[in-house]
């Protein structure tokens, strides 16, 4: 991942705080170009995905088994809404705080394997490793109790290895 990307709020609920990462030039975040993408729209499971993270949002939380957890490594935040084939990769931060990523209709036995999904884990274990280490600097601060993040959400190709 060689382009600037910001953390972008979506949406603060009752059960915490939704965001989504957008890339410099791009007019959508990754969770608006998944919820609008036609060919995911008609995949079983679409619709249960983004009414799920819509109730989590508003009241649930982002409680753990509402998540596949460990699609990265169990050092990361790195997790899976899924139903069916589909997945939609995020950083679960905590039960108040998720970052969306994108997703896609898995094909092949693991995201490794899948042409479509292979580079989605990567880049959002990148974009956690920054927030760790902003967050340790105190350029980033997240509110534990609501999931909302202030500071410097922007991260430039430069920082990105």
């Amino acid at each position: 991942m060689k382009r600037d990307v910001e953390i972008v709020l979506v949406e603060q609920g009752d059960g915490g705080t939704l965001y989504s990462l957008q890339f410099a030039g791009e007019k959508e975040t990754e969770l608006e170009k998944f919820l609008h993408s036609e060919l995911l729209l008609k995949e079983n499971g679409f619709l249960e995905i983004a009414q799920r993270l819509s109730n989590m949002t508003v009241s649930l939380g982002f409680k753990e088994h509402f998540f596949e957890m460990n699609e990265g490594l169990r050092t990361d935040s790195v997790a899976a809404l899924k139903k069916g084939r589909l997945r939609l990769y995020c950083l679960r931060w905590s039960s108040t705080l998720v970052i969306v990523g994108t997703g896609g209709i898995k094909t092949a036995q693991t995201y490794q394997k899948d042409i479509a999904l292979r580079n989605i884990v990567p880049e959002l274990q990148e974009i956690d490793k920054l927030i760790v280490k902003r967050q340790r600097s105190r350029e980033i601060k997240i509110d534990h109790d609501t999931g909302k993040m202030s500071g410097n959400l922007i991260f430039t190709s430069g920082e990105i290895s």
